[in-house]
């Protein structure tokens, strides 16, 4: 097992990443912090596959008959709304959750930023773990406290930033993962092999159709992206000096592709995995690029979207639409963009028929038969 650890000025913590940790890791974490209670946010599917073994565990770690409550919505990015953030302090109330226990995200990336949220804002905020079950929340999403959730008019528009207690990624979870799910958070990975690590995308270029073999351990590539989201966050917690919105690469172009397609047709890594694609290929037509960058993002990510349905309208204009929507507040539209393999820069507001053509062309590129 590899302990990680994030420094910042919100709470210094540490990421557990190993196999089969979960049922030696998780009791010593819930000894450390002494909670009287915790209550587990969840999705139903995610409770079905490993919730006896949670349950089992938490037992133990937590005596008492009503030492655990549980707060269970529907998957999907549209459920990470304020209407199931409501019923989920409505559950905590309910389950007499007090400041002086633990709420517990065990699921994927929208679990964990809604229950995150959760956290920050019940009773002016209480500790959190999290537990992730997807390999996108295990390299990315678990790690450095934006927590939040989404709005008609974009992406995380109403969050905080909340650091966990720890976070404890058990990659065995990995095992129930739907092979769309894993090619979504393989898309995450290969971004911190574009911004950071060469070794990454030649590990990923060497499997057969985009992922692994069924007897690969993830420990080691999990440990590695979680190191480079560490060190990002202890150096950048609140995304202030701009070293962090660099971890965003694909994604101005991968949100607004979510909401033009209302966050139905595509997983986040694979919007995000089409994001980074229009990214190299702005980068190419604003003349920054000294690689071929696009043909590379090609080979490493197609793989990563044969199940993507993209609506055969889906028109340029309309996904720069939600672009400007979920822009934030005062902020100028800012792109991360490579100049070459590992030398990324923040690009604010270039030209807007640049931007419509990317989109254009990888749409075109990435089109169903």
């Amino acid at each position: 097992m590899e302990k990680i650890p994030v420094r910042t000025a919100g709470g210094g913590y540490e990421v557990h990443v190993g196999r089969d940790i979960l049922a030696s890791v998780l009791p010593s974490l819930l000894r450390r912090l002494a909670p009287r209670r915790v209550a587990v946010v969840s999705h139903p599917e995610i409770m079905e596959l490993h919730g006896e073994r949670l349950r089992g565990i938490l037992r133990e770690a937590v005596p008492g008959e009503e030492a655990t409550a549980f707060f269970l919505f529907p998957a999907g990015e549209e459920e990470k709304n304020l209407g199931t953030l409501e019923r989920g302090y409505r559950a905590l109330l309910k389950a007499d959750i007090t400041r002086e226990d633990v709420l517990l995200a065990f699921g994927g990336g929208v679990v964990g930023d809604l229950a995150g949220f959760l956290a920050a804002t019940y009773l002016r905020g209480i500790r959190y773990l999290q537990v992730p079950t997807t390999l996108m929340a295990m390299v990315d999403s678990s790690i450095g406290g934006k927590v939040g959730v989404d709005m008609p008019e974009g992406k995380n528009l109403v969050g905080a930033f909340h650091q966990p207690a720890a976070v404890l990624a058990d990659v065995a979870l990995l095992a129930t993962l739907p092979g769309r799910e894993l090619r979504s958070g393989l898309a995450e990975v290969a971004k911190y092999g574009f911004l950071y690590e060469e070794a990454i995308l030649a590990e990923m270029e060497g499997w057969r159709e985009g992922i692994p073999g069924e007897d690969y351990d993830f420990s080691s590539l999990v440990a590695a992206c979680a190191a480079h989201k560490a060190r990002v966050v202890s150096a950048d917690e609140r995304d202030l000096s701009g070293e962090r919105a660099l971890l965003n690469y694909g994604h101005t172009f991968g949100h607004a592709l979510e909401a033009a397609t209302s966050y139905r047709a595509l997983r986040h890594g694979e919007a995000v995995a089409l994001g980074m694609i229009m990214a190299s290929r702005l980068a190419e037509l604003a003349g920054m690029a000294r690689v071929n960058l696009m043909e590379r993002h090609l080979q490493v990510l197609s793989p990563l979207l044969g199940e993507a349905r993209l609506p055969r309208d889906l028109a340029a204009d309309h996904v720069l639409a939600h672009m400007q929507r979920d822009k934030k507040k005062g902020e100028a539209l800012r792109f991360v963009l490579l100049e070459e393999w590992q030398v990324p820069v923040l690009v604010d507001s270039p030209p807007r028929g640049l931007v419509e053509r990317a989109v254009e062309e990888v749409l075109g590129e990435t089109a169903p038969a």
